[in-house]
């Protein structure tokens, strides 16, 4: 995967500079001499950008999006360390919650000059909580007041759950994750108003769990629920953006 993302990397870098050196020496590079302000609604959440040229084939981006705290309940499986004979629960419902605030730094490749289709590539930083957990259960804080050690189970993963009956965690990905897309649509538009369509992906690697009570121990068997899916298939995060986008000067 990284030898394909290198080299996906390097073509557009090759087109970019190929493109560049075939211009006319006579025509204006263009670089950095206009400047467009963007907002964009997409899959990383609401986002703001500037964008400015660099020559006639290549533009760059910068900016921030915010994705909503939007959030969703599922039942996870309860862990006990030892042997217990009184009556438990086998699962608790928790709430995971999708919020997050991340930057971006995209270049946009245009192969043809007429044309407003492009290839596009970068990196997304920050923002490495994916998925942030919570949840409380009074039967569980009776039986860490028993002496009971109890847990959650994600993935290959135990959360403990703390003296109050709380559990607070969640997945994580890496805070900087590199990006592949193309579109349609120029980042500095032609006219005073543009409009541009994008899709792509990043790069996150697979979520680990993480917790905000203690360190993560691992379970011999894996759990069933919805966050062990996310673990096991989310390895790149799918990206599709609708960007409205003005030219300031």
């Amino acid at each position: 995967m990284k030898r394909l993302l290198l080299l996906c990397l390097t073509y557009i870098m090759c087109v970019g500079n190929h493109q560049m050196a075939a211009q006319d020496s006579s025509e204006s590079p263009g670089i950095f001499n206009s400047l467009a302000v963007g907002v964009s609604a997409s899959t990383t959440g609401i986002g703001i950008d500037v964008a400015s040229p660099i020559g006639s084939y290549l533009a760059v981006r910068a900016g921030v999006s915010f994705m909503p705290n939007f959030t969703y309940s599922t039942d996870v499986d309860v862990d006990i360390e030892g042997s217990y004979e009184g009556n438990i629960p086998t699962s608790i419902d928790v709430e995971g919650g999708m919020g997050r605030t991340a930057g971006e730094i995209l270049l946009n490749v245009y192969p043809f000059k007429s044309s407003s289709f492009f290839v596009c590539g970068g990196a997304y930083f920050g923002g490495g909580k994916l998925i942030k957990i919570k949840g409380h259960s009074d039967e569980l804080a009776e039986l860490i007041k028993e002496g009971q050690e109890v847990g959650i189970e994600i993935g290959n993963y135990r959360i403990p759950v703390d003296q109050n009956g709380n559990i607070s965690g969640g997945l994580k990905v890496s805070s900087f994750r590199p990006y592949l897309g193309l579109g349609f649509g120029r980042a500095i538009p032609k006219k005073r108003i543009g409009f541009m369509f994008e899709m792509g992906v990043q790069f996150h690697n697979t979520p680990k769990v993480y917790t905000n009570n203690g360190d993560l121990s691992d379970l011999t068997a894996e759990a069933d629920n919805d966050f062990t899916d996310i673990i096991d298939k989310l390895t790149v995060y799918p990206v599709l953006k609708f960007r409205l986008c003005g030219k300031i000067f």
